[in-house]
């Protein structure tokens, strides 16, 4: 029997790959693409491959990592900024008590971490997906990797999320609830780790892949009875399924299912959208086309230099044919040639490199636009400006850029607050004894 949980998580998975969004007349949204691109130019990887249709190498000239690191910096959040107040005079023991706990749980959860990932995620992405998890007692908060998840992009809150776990046969044993029997069998289908694009990460095939699903949906799906499908309740469910021999045929395994409180993932993001949707115009997508503009203008100055560095001699006579100056002829080696043939003899073709001033200026061009595009100018990332530049004006350059990101922290600080709000302070409110 097909399992309407699978068959949700093969449809959402399909549409995440392979469909895009439109979201003006003018502008379609491919995000995972986006995902995949900005990941690849955070690690200096052209998408279109390392080499030219003529076998060349092609240089990147990254500019979006230092644009992001600036970022990650000038949004940073510690874990002293975090501070308890009471608005009631009254309350005042109270918040004391709780920044105690408060501080308490920071420090054993690691949370100082937990705020680094998240900032430089922002920075990447300018999206980033929270998740609190309560486990054994305990509160755990993690960043999640978006090549990990599913979602609706348009309307995040009220669609399901798709988690994708990779785990091996021991993990997959040790993990509590989980319906042993289908464990075993799932175990039988061992494969290799793969991305949502189905390639293989590596050469390991010990790991079942395994979708966690999170998210209002009717309840049928927990008690197999027509009467609940139009009623809708939280609900989490860990799937994993394997193609079956014949196409569009699947087994499906269903590890646990069950009810929960709230959804435990938490949407964020520097500069949002109204309507609260996923938008990844941050620090590497709004250079998309700058970052691929300087490497095209970089690449042509070097295939001129490369040109240009190279020996190439030119005569009528056909016995110098397929010769190459460097390797071929030997120091000392008395060369012949027919004089009537060609009176000039040898000599060198002139293969110097042409206006290289041109495509330096087109590039620096791109780059000025892009530090005006992500508000990073050359004083943000400690260069010294341009000779002869005052120090006021220096000053009010500096001061609006930080602007910008004045903003992109206070959303920061805003989330921090939800968090604390709807999972944390519920948490802590039940270490605390509030008998007396």
């Amino acid at each position: 029997m097909e399992n309407n949980v699978c068959s949700l998580v093969r449809k959402a998975e399909q549409d995440w790959i392979s469909g895009t969004i439109q979201t003006s007349k003018y502008v379609n949204e491919d995000y995972y693409e986006d995902i995949n691109k900005i990941e690849a130019y955070l690690n200096s990887k052209h998408t279109t491959g390392e080499k030219d249709s003529l076998g060349r190498d092609k240089p990147f000239f990254n500019i979006v990592l230092a644009a992001r690191n600036i970022w990650f910096r000038a949004t940073d959040i510690d874990r002293k900024h975090i501070i308890a107040k009471p608005t009631k005079q009254k309350d005042l023991i109270a918040s004391y008590l709780f920044d105690i706990h408060k501080n308490k749980w920071i420090n054993e959860s690691n949370w100082g971490r937990f705020l680094n990932d998240w900032g430089l995620y922002l920075a990447s992405y300018n999206s980033a997906i929270c998740k609190f998890v309560e486990q054994d007692g305990e509160l755990h908060s993690l960043v999640m990797d978006w090549n990990k998840m599913i979602v609706d992009v348009i309307d995040f809150d009220n669609n399901p999320k798709v988690e994708i776990l990779e785990l091996t046969p021991a993990q997959l044993r040790k993990r509590k609830g989980y319906d042993q029997e289908m464990v075993e069998r799932l175990i039988h289908t061992v494969q290799a780790r793969e991305s949502t694009s189905r390639q293989k990460k590596d050469n390991k095939s010990n790991y079942i892949k395994l979708y966690e699903v999170h998210g209002e949906l009717p309840l049928s799906y927990l008690t197999d009875k027509e009467g609940d499908e139009d009623t809708y309740v939280q609900q989490m469910h860990v799937v994993s399924f394997v193609e079956g021999k014949q196409r569009g045929e699947y087994d499906d395994y269903c590890l646990i299912s069950g009810r929960e409180k709230q959804d435990p993932y938490m949407l964020t993001y520097l500069v949002g959208s109204i309507d609260g949707s996923v938008s990844f115009n941050g620090s590497v997508k709004t250079l998309f086309e700058a970052q691929w503009m300087v490497n095209h203008t970089q690449k042509a100055i070097k295939d001129q230099l490369d040109l240009a560095s190279k020996l190439i001699f030119q005569i009528a006579d056909p016995s110098f044919a397929n010769q190459n100056v460097l390797k071929n002829l030997m120091s000392g080696q008395i060369m012949y040639y027919d004089a009537a043939k060609d009176p000039n003899g040898l000599r060198q073709v002139q293969n110097n490199s042409h206006d290289i001033s041109s495509l330096m200026s087109m590039k620096q061009d791109w780059q000025n636009i892009a530090q005006q595009i992500a508000g990073t100018p050359d004083i943000l990332s400690g260069e010294n400006m341009p000779s002869g530049t005052a120090f006021r004006q220096a000053a009010i350059i500096q001061q609006e850029a930080h602007s910008n990101f004045e903003i992109m922290t206070e959303n920061k600080g805003l989330f921090i607050e939800e968090m604390f709000r709807k999972y944390i302070t519920p948490y802590l409110l039940k270490k605390i004894n509030t008998k007396k």
